[in-house]
């Protein structure tokens, strides 16, 4: 049956929600840094829909160009290596939705001063960041009757494809997928246009705001 807006209020009263958002940077120097595009807006309107919920909401922010909810405890973690540390110190909320862009590389050194142009070239190696999904879904307890919720900012079809992977790999409950191939939702959009995977099955979202997405996305996680 239909859920009512004076039911959902009370939704997850009760419950811990913990929410990432943002986009790490890693630092090459003292001024620069290899980051992402992402703005928070899609974690941050989970969160405050979380909390209009009834949840008691930690956000684990890293560089949001939006303002956090009101009412949520924000952790703030810049680069992946906070991220990785302040999300594992907390997964053991009730559910756990990994929204944020977490680089998957970070330069191996980084340079404590600024580096000076020269002419000639400036080659960086990276190296892998953990895999903050990946860590939470094999620590879980088989029986848990918590939510572990991830995404995926991918490309197209093979991307989708790539999502449906990831949900068995990193034994998660939701894959968000959102195709970044497009410029009207995902990174630097008010917009989003989501597909919800999980074992029973795959549901589109159509192009709507935010803050839309956000609820259906927790509308899947409390079914």
């Amino acid at each position: 049956r239909a859920i009512s807006l004076l039911e959902k209020r009370d939704q997850f009263r009760g419950r811990s929600v913990l929410v990432t958002a943002g986009g790490t940077r890693e630092p090459l120097d003292a001024v620069r840094f290899l980051g992402n595009r992402s703005s928070g807006r899609m974690g941050a309107a989970l969160a405050a829909e979380a909390r209009r919920r009834g949840a008691e909401v930690t956000l684990v922010a890293s560089n949001l160009l939006v303002p956090a909810p009101v009412g949520v405890d924000v952790i703030q973690a810049p680069t992946a290596d906070d991220m990785a540390r302040e999300t594992l110190a907390r997964g053991d909320a009730d559910v756990v939705v990994m929204a944020a862009a977490v680089a998957d590389y970070r330069p191996a050194e980084t340079a404590e001063e600024k580096r000076y142009k020269d002419d000639q070239p400036w080659t960086v190696t990276l190296e892998p960041t953990t895999d903050i999904l990946r860590e939470l879904g094999a620590g879980r307890d088989p029986g848990t009757r918590s939510v572990l919720v991830g995404f995926a900012a991918d490309r197209g079809e093979r991307g989708l494809e790539r999502a449906r992977e990831k949900l068995n790999n990193k034994r998660v409950d939701l894959i968000v997928f959102n195709d970044v191939s497009r410029e009207d939702i995902g990174f630097d959009a008010a917009d989003n246009e989501v597909v919800l995977v999980s074992e029973s099955g795959e549901r589109r979202i159509e192009k709507a705001a935010k803050e839309w997405i956000a609820a259906a996305i927790l509308d899947e996680v409390a079914a």
